[in-house]
């Protein structure tokens, strides 16, 4: 009689359902300004900065652009979405740089001119753009794997139980990268990599059978959870006011 019970009682504990928190630990800043920068900033507390990205494609009419865009292959389409989903996260870094007091100059224009140049020498175009600083967007990894194998569950006094996962459950972060630049000497006065760490003060699931299962839906990216895009934005703000502390 008794292996039955405690058959059935660990059948219902497999089966209990309780809400759990997960959390990851927050990757610090890897951030770098030389002396140069500091003088420089000391000097001129609002230099006129623009934020140099990835070149896109030049020299395609519209009709072009259409007929290639329906000929796109579904690999073709998510690196085009991709690029939409960037530019809305350089607008954000930039909209940030003016709300910090920065004279953001229009980097349209300002990569016109460089692709006019025979070189990057930035020294020959600082007079063309007049550009104090060129925050160049080096890289953004979208797929950063965090890992955790326990979750936490909140108990009747207030504190926490850690819970051990059988499995590790992994999320995706995110990781960005920036270089510094000052234009009238062509030196390089700053580098910079920031970490978007997914659920660091916690994200809520619902833990099942030895799984966790989201308490919401949420866009999936194979076995892991994807960063959302607005997640992102947010991260790129954050990232940016950080940066502006580092460089004063």
């Amino acid at each position: 009689m008794r292996p039955i019970i405690y058959l059935f009682l660990g059948l219902l504990l497999t089966n209990c359902t309780k809400k759990v928190l997960v959390r990851y630990k927050q990757l610090p800043t890897e951030m770098h300004s030389s002396e140069s920068l500091t003088q420089m900033m000391l000097v001129n507390r609002s230099p006129k900065i623009v934020l140099r990205v990835p070149e896109t494609r030049k020299g395609v009419t519209n009709d072009q652009s259409t007929d290639s865009q329906n000929k796109k292959r579904p690999r073709e389409l998510n690196k085009a979405a991709n690029k939409q989903d960037d530019n809305l996260l350089y607008n954000a870094i930039e909209k940030q740089l003016f709300r910090e007091g920065f004279s953001v100059r229009d980097r349209g224009l300002f990569n016109e001119v460089l692709d006019k140049a025979a070189s990057v020498d930035y020294t020959k175009v600082n007079g063309l753009t007049n550009t104090d600083l060129i925050l160049e967007w080096i890289n953004i990894d979208r797929e950063v794997h965090y890992n955790t194998n326990r979750c936490y569950e909140a108990t009747r006094k207030g504190k926490e139980r850690e819970i051990q996962l059988p499995n590790n459950f992994r999320r995706l972060g995110a990781s960005v990268e920036f270089k510094l630049i000052y234009v009238k000497t062509n030196e390089v006065v700053g580098t910079y990599k920031l970490h978007y760490t997914p659920c660091t003060d916690g994200c809520a699931y619902i833990y099942k059978g030895g799984r966790l299962h989201p308490s919401v839906p949420r866009t999936k990216i194979g076995p892991y959870e994807a960063v959302e895009q607005d997640e992102l934005e947010l991260f790129m703000t954050d990232a940016t006011k950080q940066l502006v502390r580092a460089m004063r």
